[in-house]
């Protein structure tokens, strides 16, 4: 399925007056202040949301929000990986072929690399909010393209000293092998044996 989807709702405060016009929103995304970022970037899902492809954004967001330590924004990017279009549109010899019921392959957007290694920094970062944040996100994220090159990192949080990060992890690995265990996660099982067997804390059991 290409189908979009998302799992979350915004605040209309950002729509009064109007959504900016996508130049407008790529412009405010360039800004020093992260104040005027975050309303940027609310505008951006809120467009896409209502059918904008918005395609100018996703390098601005990439250069100029995915590296910030604002937590807000952090949280904003996130929303922002679920409702962006991740995959090239397909040909129109790749049209005829899926409406005849053949297979399509589809193909990621090159930016997507840049976008997967700063989930993957995010994975690795000092701070066990900021980790455990991203792998409650990877259990929104359905695409096996973009899970494949993080499924190490997810395993090593599941052996994280702070238990919001073990717990976050293991549900990740459920999500992950869920959709794709086959491929991603064939041994996901005696990995949550593993995980139940050793964890300690009676919440991330849960």
């Amino acid at each position: 399925s290409i189908e979009s989807y998302c799992t979350f709702t915004l605040a209309s405060d950002v729509t009064a007056g109007g959504l900016p016009s996508e130049q407008d929103i790529a412009k405010d995304l360039e800004s020093s202040d992260n104040n005027v970022k975050k309303h940027a970037l609310k505008a951006a899902i809120m467009a896409m949301l209502g059918g904008e492809a918005m395609p100018r954004i996703l390098m601005q967001v990439i250069r100029f929000c995915i590296n910030s330590d604002d937590k807000q924004l952090k949280k904003l990017c996130m929303l922002y990986w679920e409702v962006v279009p991740k995959y090239q549109p397909l040909t129109s010899e790749e049209l005829l072929a899926q409406a005849s019921g053949q297979p399509v392959a589809r193909k990621l957007l090159p930016e997507m690399i840049l976008v997967c290694n700063a989930l993957m920094n995010d994975l690795n970062h000092p701070n066990e909010y900021v980790r455990g944040s991203m792998l409650r996100f990877l259990c929104k994220v359905k695409d096996e393209e973009i899970l494949g090159p993080l499924i190490p990192s997810i395993k090593a949080c599941l052996t994280h000293r702070h238990s919001y990060v073990r717990k976050n992890a293991a549900l990740a690995v459920f999500h992950a092998h869920k959709l794709h265990g086959d491929h991603l996660l064939p041994d996901g099982p005696e990995l949550m044996a593993q995980f139940i067997a050793s964890e300690t804390d009676m919440a991330a059991r849960r």
